[in-house]
């Protein structure tokens, strides 16, 4: 169990007057120091940018864009409400008005222009301004619309994502901190290098952390109020091995740590490939590595380190909150260049729209209670009849010969039940057919199905008469079977990957494709971790689907361990009771027989 002590959850200290030591919980170890970038916003995150003079024309002219691009979407929203919603069409009608006042517009470009910042900044700025104006009003009716500014604040910050987006980048030696970080912002702010990530919520178990891990990204969560504590430009160390951060550090603790994040930073070069694309265990076991990608480029890199086409493409990734579904065109040709990157000799499996209403525009759907247990997944495709004939009718289009390398499969997400197959079947055949009577080429993609959840596992043989191949979702596995959110830090040690449920519910599957003599490609953290997946390839496991940063550790372990010593390995685990004595089997299992091909450092700690 957690320990919640001043230690792991504050743990704040003075040591000099200008530094600040704050504690927390390694989630991705590794080393770095660099400069704060303060990340802020809830549906869409964005940082303080500080503009050139030549830049402000533009950032205004853009933060004029989102303005009309927010009065836009209040306006259908508005408009889908019957006479039932007399409320909340008043509602969309007080925000319309908010976003056509002059003084309110005027002082955000005023800032902008003032202050030379970028518009999201802006917005956030002269909306707290004011909250805070209303919020001191003391007539009770005036006050309480500081709640709507909140919402206008939030649709333009929303609307600046949708519209088109400042080329500004923050600079090099970046380390993010935040509130928390959606998955979603991590794969934006990539592309500008970040050195690390420290942040006030979050678990070892969430979208985010595991994509750090995969990224080889340090990261450190649970430091309590961490934004009141940092300024965007202050120097930064983040120990992601102790969980140590220190802010604005004296000359002595920059010495002692710069040593290790340059040590770190070399590490994450190392260059192991798997040889022509073959990779087997010391005694022949051929285990194939496949790639979790959202972009030609990224396949490119994995190609380079030895995978073997994709096994997970979320074109999730092509939805926009604020602009909605991708049309059939741009998916078509998405689809196809993935295809064309992979090749003809190897296959890319392409899952469709794993999406929640939470991803969707507020006003269009009723708020959920519970997103993981409500309309997601195959379940959202199968309320969303059009948008899902739309999106296999392009699949079907981009798997033709004729217009790429007819290597697509199909992967409906989160199945929970064979008649779910079953309905996706048959909605398939019918675009097929309409196609081909329109004399359109179409191809003969192969149909998958994620398995993430208890009822599909227990009734994986007969779904697995129903489809090609079959995907096995870890994450959300262990989430549903164990019934941990792994998001809540506050349940996180609950989270356990090595539960005896979670590795006899994998064994089930496994089997059941073998029964059904089905591909079973194992995707998730599992199969992405050197830790995990000597016990996956124990338990039968052939096929591994991860990130591209993972591929050389996970390579390089494989590489290095015997099939059978794997088979030992998971023999023990059979007779365990529960997660700590799997954990403590699998962790005394490396340090005696691998220690040579991982350190210590970066196995899971002991409960």
């Amino acid at each position: 169990m957690i320990v919640y002590d001043d230690k792991t959850l504050l743990a704040r200290r003075v040591i000099q007057k200008s530094e600040i030591e704050l504690f927390g919980r390694a989630v991705s170890r590794g080393a770095a120091v660099g400069k704060v970038v303060c990340l802020y916003g809830r549906q869409r995150q964005f940082y303080l940018v500080r503009l050139r003079k030549n830049q402000i024309e533009d950032e205004t002219r853009r933060f004029r864009r989102a303005v009309r691009l927010a009065k836009k979407q209040i306006e259908q929203l508005g408009s889908s409400q019957n006479s039932d919603n007399a409320a909340k069409a008043q509602i969309f009608d007080s925000h319309f008005l908010m976003l056509e006042d002059e003084l309110f517009l005027r002082r955000i470009e005023e800032y902008i222009d003032g202050q030379k910042v970028n518009a999201e900044w802006a917005v956030k700025t002269v909306s707290d301004a004011f909250v805070a104006e209303y919020k001191s009003i003391v007539d009770e009716h005036l006050r309480e619309r500081y709640i709507d500014f909140e919402d206008v604040s939030e649709r333009l910050l929303s609307a600046l994502g949708g519209a088109e987006k400042s080329d500004v980048l923050f600079g090099e030696n970046a380390v993010i901190v935040a509130a928390d970080l959606k998955p979603s912002t991590l794969i934006e702010i990539t592309r500008n290098n970040p050195l690390a990530i420290v942040t006030e919520r979050g678990g070892w178990t969430s979208h985010t952390f595991i994509l750090a891990r995969e990224m080889n990204l340090p990261a450190v969560t649970g430091v309590a109020e961490v934004l009141r504590h940092v300024e965007t430009g202050d120097e930064i160390i983040v120990d992601a091995y102790s969980g140590r951060v220190a802010v604005r550090p004296t000359v002595e603790t920059h010495r002692k740590f710069k040593i290790a994040a340059k040590r770190f930073q070399v590490d994450k070069k190392e260059s192991f490939r798997i040889g022509a694309g073959r990779l087997k265990t010391l005694d022949g076991r051929e285990i194939r590595v496949r790639a979790n990608v959202d972009s030609p480029p990224g396949y490119a890199r994995a190609k380079r380190l030895g995978a073997r086409g994709v096994g997970l493409y979320r074109s999730e990734f092509l939805f926009n909150r604020e602009q909605g579904f991708p049309s059939e065109a741009q998916q078509i040709a998405a689809y196809r260049k993935i295809a064309e990157a992979v090749g003809e000799t190897e296959r890319v499996s392409i899952r469709t729209f794993d999406l929640n209403l939470g991803n969707l525009r507020r006003g269009e759907f009723e708020k959920e209670q519970n997103l993981a247990l409500g309309l997601r997944g195959i379940r959202f495709g199968l309320a969303q009849p059009e948008q899902f004939r739309v999106q296999l009718s392009a699949l079907l289009q981009a798997s033709a010969k004729e217009n790429s390398a007819g290597n697509i499969d199909i992967v409906l997400p989160l199945i929970s039940d064979v008649s779910e197959v079953t309905r996706a079947k048959k909605i398939l055949a019918e675009e097929k057919l309409s196609l081909e009577k329109r004399g359109i080429a179409v191809g003969n993609p192969r149909l998958g199905a994620m398995f993430e959840v208890p009822s599909a596992v227990f009734t994986a043989r007969e779904i697995a008469r129903e489809i090609d191949f079959l995907n096995l979702g870890t994450n959300d596995l262990v989430q549903y079977l164990l019934a941990v959110d792994r998001d809540n830090p506050a349940v996180a040690d609950w989270f356990r990957t090595l539960h005896p449920a979670v590795l006899r519910a994998v064994q089930m599957v496994l089997e059941a494709a073998k029964s059904a003599e089905i591909p079973a490609i194992v995707c998730g953290e599992m199969a992405g971790s050197p830790f995990y997946a000597p016990v996956l390839i124990g338990l039968g496991a052939t096929e591994l689907s991860m990130n591209v940063n993972s591929i050389a550790r996970v390579g390089r372990v494989v590489a290095g361990i015997a099939f059978e010593e794997a088979r030992e390995l998971t023999a023990k685990l059979e007779t365990c009771g529960g997660a700590d004595e799997t954990e403590s089997v699998v962790r005394n299992y490396f340090l005696e027989n691998w220690s040579h091909l991982i350190s210590p450092d970066i196995l899971p700690p002991e409960k």
